[in-house]
C-alpha cells in the first residue's frame, strides 16, 4: 500500500516538473548588435586646378593648428573660413565678396581668448569669470588691424545622406586670413591690462596672474 502511494506521488511529481518545463519560455538566442550606420564620405568632383591636372593644395584640408605650424606662417595667426555650400561657383564667389573678414576674425579671437582663459584658470574659472567677460568685451570693441587675405581656393564636392545616396553636389570656398602675432598679442594684452583692476582675494590675484602668464605665450 505504502509502495503504491510512493509510486503515485512520484508520478505526480514527474508530471508537475514536466508541465513546468513545457510552460517555461525558451531562451532566445543572443542577437548580434546591429551595425552602426556609416556615413559615406564626400567625394571631390572638381576644384580650381583640376583642369590643369594639379592636386588640391594640402592647406585646403588642414586645420588651423596645423597651418600655424607651417614655416610660412611661423609669425602669424591663421584664420580659416569656409563659405556655405553653393549650387554654383558664382554663388560661392559672391560669398567671398560679401564676407566681412573683420567681424569674423574678431569672433574667432574672442573664442581663442575664452579658450585660453579656461585652460589657464582650470578649476578656478569662477574666480576670473567676470575678468574674462570684461576682456572679451574689450576685444570685441577693438578694431582688429593687420589682417590680410592670404589664400583662397574653391572645391566642388558630392555629399551623401545617411543611406549612402547622393544628397547634393555643391561648391565651397576656403579662405585663409593671417594677422602678425605681435599685432594681435599686443591688442589682447592691452585688453588684459585695461581690465585688471582690484581683486577680492589673494586667490583671485593668483589665478589672474596665471591667466596673464598664459597669454604671454600667445593665443
Amino acid at each position: 500500500m505504502k509502495a503504491g502511494i510512493r509510486v503515485g506521488l512520484f508520478a505526480i511529481l514527474v508530471a508537475v516538473l514536466a508541465a513546468a518545463c513545457a510552460s517555461a519560455p525558451e531562451e532566445e538566442p543572443e542577437r548580434a548588435p546591429a551595425p552602426e550606420p556609416t556615413t559615406r564620405q564626400p567625394e571631390m568632383l572638381d576644384h580650381r586646378n583640376h583642369k590643369w591636372g594639379t592636386p588640391v593644395p594640402e592647406w585646403v584640408t588642414m586645420e588651423v593648428d596645423e597651418l600655424e605650424q607651417l614655416d610660412q606662417y611661423e609669425d602669424y595667426y591663421v584664420f580659416r573660413f569656409e563659405s556655405p555650400r553653393a549650387q554654383s561657383l558664382q554663388g560661392a564667389e559672391i560669398w567671398t565678396q560679401q564676407f566681412t573678414a573683420q567681424s569674423a576674425i574678431t569672433q574667432e579671437v574672442e573664442n581663442r581668448v575664452q579658450t585660453r582663459f579656461a585652460g589657464a584658470a582650470a578649476g578656478d574659472m569662477d574666480l576670473v569669470e567676470n575678468y574674462m567677460e570684461q576682456v572679451v568685451a574689450s576685444v570685441s570693441d577693438a578694431t582688429v588691424s593687420g589682417y590680410r587675405r592670404a589664400r583662397d581656393y574653391w572645391v566642388r564636392m558630392r555629399y551623401f545622406d545617411s543611406d549612402g545616396d547622393v544628397d547634393e553636389d555643391a561648391y565651397t570656398y576656403v579662405v585663409l586670413y593671417t594677422i602678425p602675432q605681435d599685432t594681435l598679442n599686443r591688442m589682447v594684452q592691452d585688453a588684459l591690462d585695461r581690465n585688471d583692476g582690484s581683486v577680492e582675494s589673494e586667490e583671485e590675484r593668483t589665478v589672474r596672474d596665471r591667466v596673464k602668464e598664459a597669454f604671454e605665450r600667445g593665443l
